[in-house]
C-alpha cells in the first residue's frame, strides 16, 4: 500500500486536499472519488514537490496561450471527445484533463485546460466556455451548452450539436467539391498562358526581330501582361490586398452588406442555394433548442444568429417579433414568407399535434436534401459557363499564336 496525495474539488467550488492509502493510481482515485470529491491531482509520497510545481507552472504557462479561431473541424473533434467522455459517465473536470493529456492538437489541449481552471474557480462549464471561448464557439454553442447544462443533459445536447456540426461540414465538403473542376480549369488555363508568354512568344518575336520584323499585337499584350508581373509583383500583390482590404471592410458596413444580400437573392439558382444554406442552419438550431427545453421565443432568436443573410435574417426577425406579439409559428411564417409553404404546412401540422420537435426535425431533413439539389443545380450552371471562359482564353492564345506563326513567314519571304 501506498500513500497518494491528492487535491480534489468538493461541490465544484472548494478545493480541498487530502490523502489516501491505496495499491494503484487508479484504486487512489477510485476512493477519492467515494468521498465525494473531484480529483485533481494525484501523486505519491515520494513525488517531488518540485515535480508538482513545474507541471503547475507548465499548466499556467499553457494556460496563457490565446486562441481566437477554431476550425470546424476542431469543433467537431473537441465535441465529440467531451461528448462521449461525459456519455461514459466520467466527470466534466476529468473528461476536459483527459483532452489536454490525449488531443494532438495543441489548441484543443490550452482550451480543455483553460476550461478546467475555470470550473475549478467556481465557474460552471457553460459559464467558463462562454467567459473564455464564446467568441471562439459562438454565441449558439454557447447558448445551447448553457442550455443543455441546466437541464441536467449536457451529454445529450453535445450529441445533438455534433450533428449540426458535422452537417455544416458536410456542406462545406460539397461546396469545396463542386470547387475543384472549375479550379483545375483555371489552373490549366494559367499554365497555357505562361507557357505561351514565357517560351513560344518570346522565340518567334526573336526571330521576327532578327527580320526586322514586330511581333503581333495579341501576342505582344499576352507577353506584356505577364513581364509586368514578373517586374511589379510587389505591385500586384499591393493591389490585390488593398482590393481584398477594401472589400472586407465595405461588407463589415451593414447598409452594403443589406444591399448585397438583397441583390444575391435576386440572382436565380444562386438564390435557391443561398436561402437553402441559411434555412438548413436555421432550422437544425430550431430541432435542437427545442429538443433541449428552450423556449420557442428563445429558440426563433439562438437560430436567427446562424443566419448570415441580412434579407432572410431580417424576416426571421419580424416573425419573431410576430410570435412574441402572439402570433403562432406557422402563421408568423406564412406572413413573412421566409419559409417555404411545404415546410409551413409541416410546422402547421407539429403545432397542431403537438410534435414539433419531430416536425423541426424533419424540415431540416428536406432543406438538406434541398442544399443538395440547389448545389447541384448551380454547379451544372457554373460549368458551363467556366468552360465558355476558358475556351475564350484558349481561343485568344490560339489567335496569337496564328497570329505570330504567319508573322513570322511573313518576315521570312
Amino acid at each position: 500500500m501506498a500513500k497518494y496525495k491528492y487535491k480534489a474539488l468538493q461541490n465544484n467550488t472548494q478545493i480541498v486536499e487530502g490523502e489516501v492509502e491505496a495499491q494503484s493510481l487508479r484504486e487512489a482515485r477510485e476512493l477519492i472519488r467515494k468521498l465525494g470529491f473531484i480529483p485533481t491531482k494525484v501523486y505519491t509520497e515520494d513525488t517531488p514537490q518540485t515535480q508538482v510545481q513545474i507541471v503547475t507552472k507548465q499548466e499556467k504557462s499553457t494556460a496563457k496561450v490565446s486562441i481566437k479561431h477554431l476550425s470546424l473541424t476542431q469543433k467537431i473533434n473537441f465535441t465529440s471527445q467531451l461528448e462521449t467522455l461525459l456519455s461514459a459517465g466520467i466527470p466534466i473536470l476529468e473528461a476536459l484533463q483527459t483532452i489536454e493529456n490525449n488531443s494532438p492538437d495543441a489548441k484543443l489541449k490550452t482550451i480543455s485546460l483553460n476550461l478546467r481552471i475555470g470550473i475549478m474557480s467556481g465557474l460552471t462549464f457553460a459559464q467558463a466556455l462562454n467567459s473564455l471561448y464564446g467568441q471562439v464557439f459562438g454565441s449558439v454553442y454557447s447558448g445551447l451548452v448553457k442550455t443543455g447544462e441546466d437541464a441536467g443533459e449536457l451529454e445529450a445536447t453535445l450529441q445533438r450539436m455534433l450533428v449540426m456540426l458535422r452537417k455544416q461540414d458536410a456542406i462545406k465538403g460539397k461546396i469545396v467539391n463542386a470547387s475543384i473542376y472549375p479550379g483545375v480549369l483555371l489552373t490549366m488555363m494559367t499554365g497555357l498562358l505562361i507557357l505561351f508568354a514565357k517560351f513560344v512568344f518570346p522565340r518567334f518575336a526573336d526571330i521576327m526581330a532578327f527580320n526586322g520584323a514586330d511581333l503581333p499585337l495579341m501576342a505582344q499584350s499576352i507577353m506584356g501582361f505577364f513581364n509586368f508581373i514578373d517586374n511589379f509583383w510587389w505591385l500586384v500583390l499591393m493591389i490585390i490586398g488593398a482590393v481584398c482590404y477594401v472589400l472586407v471592410n465595405m461588407f463589415k458596413n451593414p447598409q452594403i452588406k443589406s444591399k448585397w444580400d438583397e441583390f444575391v437573392l435576386k440572382i436565380p439558382v444562386v438564390s435557391d442555394f443561398i436561402t437553402y444554406i441559411n434555412l438548413s442552419n436555421f432550422m437544425t438550431v430550431m430541432h435542437i433548442s427545442y429538443d433541449a427545453g428552450v423556449p420557442i421565443m428563445s429558440g426563433l432568436e439562438l437560430a436567427n444568429k446562424t443566419v448570415g443573410n441580412y434579407t432572410i435574417k431580417s424576416k426571421i426577425f419580424t416573425s419573431v417579433n410576430l410570435v412574441r406579439a402572439g402570433k403562432s409559428l406557422t402563421e408568423a411564417f406564412q406572413r413573412t414568407l421566409v419559409i417555404p409553404q411545404e415546410l409551413v404546412s409541416m410546422i402547421s401540422a407539429g403545432e397542431k399535434s403537438g410534435t414539433l420537435g419531430k416536425m423541426f426535425h424533419d424540415c431540416a431533413n428536406v432543406i438538406d436534401k434541398k442544399v443538395d439539389m440547389a448545389l447541384e443545380a448551380l454547379t451544372k450552371l457554373f460549368e458551363p459557363a467556366v468552360i465558355l471562359i476558358m475556351g475564350g482564353a484558349v481561343l485568344f492564345i490560339a489567335l496569337a499564336f496564328m497570329q505570330a506563326y504567319f508573322g513570322m513567314l511573313g518576315s521570312l519571304f
